[in-house]
């Protein structure tokens, strides 16, 4: 508001300065006048061609300066209202950079917003649950491959145990057998 102001005077007092080169000012013929005019008394005798002229100097001078100063007044109200858009403009596209941002700050996630650091946060913490639970199915695998290794082993062991018992059994029983006969086939010959 105070450059418009100022580039109003600035105008303004150009305006006079240009017209006023190569002329006499209304303040230097008003001294003329006053040095070339008879003096009657303590009064100026001026004639009334050189009053009416001067008046119609001054006359040109104000309605000029009265234009000059009202087109100035129609170009401050211009600008007053080219300032006035200007700023609703700015406004506008303020309120859509803010829009945008926020946009841009947000993701839509299962048709949730989301910011984009809470949703990053999420990620990694269902990333960091899934790893654990990873972590946690890999022991119990490890666990139970141990104890089905450890348990395969020993039922090796007793099989193997077992397959040796069922030999002995076998064996002793055979040997049963054959003393059994031979003790019926004694019988039956002492007979």
């Amino acid at each position: 508001m105070k450059s418009l102001k100022f580039s109003l005077i600035l105008a303004f007092v150009c305006t006079i300065s240009i017209r006023s080169i190569g002329q006499e000012t209304l303040q230097e013929k008003y001294n003329d006048i006053l040095e070339n005019t008879e003096t009657y008394e303590q009064y100026k005798v001026i004639p009334r061609t050189t009053l009416n002229g001067f008046w119609s100097e001054v006359s040109d001078s104000l309605t000029q300066n009265t234009r000059t100063i009202s087109g100035l007044r129609s170009e401050r109200i211009d600008q007053q209202a080219m300032i006035v858009k200007l700023n609703a403009d700015v406004a506008s596209l303020q309120s859509e950079l803010d829009e945008s941002l926020n946009q841009n700050d947000s993701i839509s996630f299962m048709g949730i917003s989301f910011s984009k650091v809470g949703y990053h946060l999420m990620v990694w913490l269902i990333i960091i649950v899934l790893a654990v639970l990873g972590v946690i199915a890999y022991l119990m695998y490890m666990r139970s491959n141990h104890v089905t290794t450890r348990v395969k082993k020993e039922h090796d062991i007793l099989n193997s145990e077992f397959e040796e018992h069922k030999v002995k059994s076998r064996e002793a029983q055979v040997k049963l057998k054959r003393e059994l006969q031979t003790a019926i086939n004694d019988l039956n010959e002492r007979r």
